[in-house]
């Protein structure tokens, strides 16, 4: 006795799919909701003025000290670890 697999849809076309056509309903729809995408976005409020610049660099240094700390304390425990070993 011979058992065939059944053969399973692709997903690149879904049971019920196969050999349909894209209606014009749907032809016309996606430009539709492209125009009110594209209308959507124009009714921003103007920009405000913009932020003006930063010149303390000070958390930045102490951020980049901290940074520094870590990646040496971990260059110490692995060297550490192969030395136990």
């Amino acid at each position: 006795m011979i058992i065939r697999a059944r053969k399973l849809p692709s997903p690149c076309y879904p049971l019920g799919c196969r050999g349909k056509r894209l209606s014009i309903t749907k032809l016309l729809l996606l430009p539709a909701a492209g125009l009110v995408l594209a209308c959507a976005s124009c009714s921003e409020p103007a920009p405000g003025p913009p932020a003006p610049p930063v010149t303390d660099t000070a958390p930045v240094g102490d951020g980049l000290k901290v940074i520094g700390f870590a990646l040496l304390g971990a260059a110490v425990v692995l060297v550490l670890g192969r030395m136990i070993r």
